[in-house]
């Protein structure tokens, strides 16, 4: 029964992609992971285009799948503006850095690789591709120099190509009681270059599964600080949550920051919304 339906299923995604292609030049291929990272697969009549960032390896958790090994090529590195229709009438438009890969293939050996995909990635649906480009070259990576402050922490790392947020450990063992709130080492300060601030932000899965948060989110770390990066967790949940040592409990975003001049004023232009606040926009 698992094999019949994983065949139907199968056979609705191929039914789907020949309807893409009758107006559009590719579909997207969102896999069930789809929210916490930008569109980076694409389906082509004549094959498949990936871009990633970093290590040509899909690898999310579920079945690691090596691009180079199945017989994909490096085309170009550089910085892609991605133009996909999520749904009838819904336009999105991303930036994606990173190489891209290409597999060319024939109908067939496309049937299979989406099939491969799929028992890799999960599928959580395939929309159009508007419009797939270059728009500039990759710019070099944002130097982070981090000290450790106990040998036998685990430093920030991303967990997959293209992710957005640095995971960050827990460098202790603790206990949140629902409602109460702690304040976690890590293990590790850094000099962020001047120009960039950290930002320390929630883990999705864990605030969905025990309503893990962090108080202050996003933590904002300035280029100046040297001091320990501390992650402040809070249990808006039911149950008691346990903190090990080493559990992610965190992810940091890094972003450039600009520099605001602040000029007084008499008066301030008017906009459509005017002094329009909370909720004025409706709900």
């Amino acid at each position: 029964m698992e094999e019949v339906r994983m065949d139907d299923e199968l056979a609705a995604l191929l039914r789907r992609l020949k309807e893409i292609w009758e107006e559009h030049p590719a579909a997207v291929y969102l896999p069930c992971f789809y929210r916490s990272s930008p569109p980076r697969l694409f389906l082509f009549p004549d094959g498949v285009r990936v871009v990633l960032k970093g290590e040509p390896t899909l690898d999310y958790e579920i079945v690691p799948y090596d691009l180079v090994s199945a017989g994909y090529r490096e085309r170009e590195r550089g910085v892609y503006r991605v133009v996909y229709e999520f749904s009838p009438g819904m336009i999105f438009q991303v930036e994606v850095e990173g190489s891209l890969l290409v597999k060319e293939l024939p109908w067939e050996g496309l049937v299979e690789e989406i099939r491969a995909l799929r028992e890799r990635l999960g599928i959580y649906d395939l929309v159009p591709l508007v419009g797939l480009e270059k728009i500039g070259e990759p710019g070099p990576a944002v130097p982070l120099r981090i000290k450790r402050l106990r040998p036998d922490v685990e430093l920030p790392s991303y967990a997959h190509p293209g992710d957005a947020g640095l995971d960050i450990r827990s460098a202790e063992d603790a206990v949140l009681q629902p409602g109460e709130r702690a304040l976690l080492s890590t293990g590790f300060s850094m000099a962020l270059p001047e120009g960039y601030a950290a930002f320390v932000q929630p883990r999705s899965g864990l605030a969905a599964r025990h309503g893990i948060s962090v108080v202050n989110t996003p933590g904002l770390i300035d280029c100046h600080y040297r001091g320990e990066v501390k992650v402040i967790l809070i249990n808006l949940g039911k149950e008691p949550f346990q903190v090990r040592k080493g559990d992610r409990i965190a992810q940091m975003v890094i972003q450039r920051v600009e520099r605001a001049e602040v000029v007084e004023v008499e008066e301030l232009e008017d906009t459509v919304r005017g002094e329009g606040g909370f909720g004025s926009t409706g709900l």
